[in-house]
Formats: C-alpha cells, structure tokens, sequence
C-alpha cells in the first residue's frame, strides 16, 4: 500500500529479516494496494516525494503521481468498486511480476477486497494479522465478466 502506515509495517517485518542478495528488502510501492478510499483523512496517500525520502529502499511503480489523485474529500468508495479496483492491482500484478511468491502489505478492506477477488472466503484481520493465501494463475481467453460497481457514497449528514 502507498499508505504511510503500511509503509512503516512493511519495513518493520520485512526489511530486518535475512535474504539473499539476489533478492534483497525492495518493496514495490503500488498505488491501487490501498485502503477503502475516500472521506478518511487516515485514507490519504502522502506525497512521492515523501515515500522516497522516508522509504528510500523502495521502488514506486510507473506512473506513480506526485499527489494522491484517488483520495476524494466528500465520498466514501463502495465495497463493489474497491474490489473492482483491486481486482485491477491482481491483474496488473499477475501480468507483469514473474516472481513465484508476493507478499502484499496493505489493510483490512483491502484485503478482504481482495479475498473476493480471488473467490476466498471472507476473512476478518486484526491489525498486525497476517493471512496466507496462495493462488494459481491461469490465463483465460475470452471477455472478462461484466460486474456491476455501485457508486460511491457522500459522507453522511449530521442534523443537530
């Protein structure tokens, strides 16, 4: 996740932990591995120039934009689109990372996203949890199905 927090968690559990040259500590930051988007100021994404500057052992994916363009102030992403968007990220992941195994350090929403993508059952984390899932990918030919995504929701209005 490009998320401070999951940032940080990435680090501590990672970035201590033996490995062999050929595959040393260098998370790929990805923008679309985010929280539930929208409203949550704690949802907001900090500036490129920060990850680098906090995070200089990580890479940012291509095109990854300086400020965060997704967050919005006065809507809340629906549970259809999140896990539209993170089945997006799988995609993209599945088509361009030849590695064997990927670990994926992101958040709750996220991660249940993303167990519904892949056809898991649903599956509470508390904070600091960690859930193995391991997955086959097989390329399909054919047009992907339609799926239905719900708009995204305005804060709610509170009457005094």
């Amino acid at each position: 996740s490009p998320l401070d927090r999951a940032l940080h968690t990435a680090q501590l559990t990672f970035s201590t932990l033996p490995a062999p040259p050929e595959h040393p500590f260098k998370p790929t930051v990805k923008e679309l591995l985010r929280e539930v988007n929208g409203i949550h100021t704690c949802d907001r994404r900090s500036s490129r120039t920060y990850i680098i500057e906090h995070y200089p052992d990580y890479t940012i994916e291509t095109g990854f934009a300086e400020k965060d363009l997704l967050w919005v102030s006065d809507l809340r992403e629906s549970d259809s689109a999140l896990t539209a968007r993170l089945g997006e990220l799988l995609e993209d992941i599945f088509s361009h990372d030849e590695s064997t195994f990927i670990s994926m350090t992101s958040h709750g929403g996220a991660i249940a996203a993303i167990l519904r993508v892949v056809g898991h059952r649903p599956f509470s984390l508390r904070t600091g949890a960690v859930v193995p899932v391991l997955v086959k990918v097989e390329r399909v030919s054919g047009e992907k199905p339609k799926v239905h995504i719900e708009p995204w929701t305005p804060k709610p209005k509170c009457s005094y």
